[in-house]
């Protein structure tokens, strides 16, 4: 069954999608005003599941994730405008697990992470746009080693205050 997102008698209360009273299966559409699709989302009970697409204006893929029983589950990937990729991870269970890319508008790969759980764990790096590292740290059991692109701080009171 296909809907309109915004057709008579759809809601939505706390995540679950009804359609009247009834908990809603199938899927909802999204159309710009000249009535190109900009999103499709499935739902199994009133939750998402299923792939769940969104496009951009000129009809180029936005982004394309999975899901099940309304969490995040499989590959999630999105992309700029110009068709460049913009991030890619799997998430299972609505957190992030494994290795998340992130890409700048023109493809220059800024950030490399690892997860398990959802929490940072593994190397991790991330790179300015002139390609030196910003930060290259590892996290082992909680605990961040390495470089980790922060500037030396200040205690306020040191750079504000003058005690006599």
């Amino acid at each position: 069954m296909y809907r309109l997102k915004s057709a008579a008698g759809i809601s939505v209360k706390n995540d679950v999608v009804f359609l009247g009273d009834q908990k809603y299966s199938g899927f909802l559409l999204e159309l710009s005003p000249t009535q190109d699709t900009l999103s499709t989302e499935g739902f199994l009970n009133g939750l998402l599941s299923g792939v769940c697409k969104k496009w951009y204006p000129d009809k180029q893929l936005k982004e394309e994730r999975w899901y099940v029983d309304g969490k995040k589950n499989g590959r999630q990937v999105a992309y700029w405008e110009n068709g460049n990729k913009r991030f890619e991870f799997t998430a299972k269970n609505d957190a992030c697990e494994g290795e998340l890319k992130e890409w700048s508008v023109d493809s220059r790969l800024f950030h490399l992470a690892n997860y398990v759980n959802g929490q940072e764990e593994g190397p991790q790096k991330m790179w300015y746009s002139n390609g030196k590292i910003r930060a290259n740290y590892v996290i082992i059991k909680g605990k961040r080693y390495g470089l980790l692109g922060t500037k030396n701080c200040k205690n306020v009171s040191d750079s504000v205050f003058i005690v006599k």
